[in-house]
């Protein structure tokens, strides 16, 4: 006679959104390992995730001003000592302070949203579902989802 054993699949997981961030940080890197019931796992996690936390990737996106500017700056770092980089960065930054100014505020608020907590109902991986050659950093990065 086989056995049927019960399988949890989802769990509601209580966290901040950064801790959430870090999480699918974690399952980003561990999307390359391969067993099926573990990279099943780990992709619908990726899209759940992904879905929730869609505000804070939309509110930390910077301006297309703010890349051209960042732009600007990665050239000069590229091209000049680092003393004379740092005086033209600094210049550059003077000369945008209303743009810096807002990136900035963009990036206080990302970081405020950050620290709210929500509840998000993701696939429980289990430690037998866990393929051999898995690490334990990569383990330690998705910790929170593993039974």
């Amino acid at each position: 006679m086989e056995t049927i054993q019960k399988v949890k699949t989802m769990k509601t997981i209580n966290a901040t959104k950064g801790e959430f961030v870090n999480l699918i940080n974690g399952l980003y890197q561990v999307q390359e390992v391969k067993g099926k019931t573990f990279s099943l796992n780990v992709s619908k996690n990726i899209s759940i995730l992904h879905e929730k936390l869609k505000d804070v990737e939309e509110a930390g996106t910077p301006t297309e001003e703010f890349l051209a500017l960042a732009k600007q700056v990665n050239e000069i770092a590229g091209k000049e000592s680092e003393e004379n980089a740092k005086k033209l960065v600094d210049k550059l930054e003077e000369e945008n302070k209303e743009l810096v100014d807002s990136r900035k505020a963009q990036l206080d608020k990302v970081a405020e949203m950050m620290k709210e907590e929500l509840k998000i109902k993701l696939h429980i991986l289990t430690e037998d579902s866990l393929p051999e050659d898995i690490t334990a950093k990569q383990i330690n990065n998705i910790v929170k989802i593993i039974e």
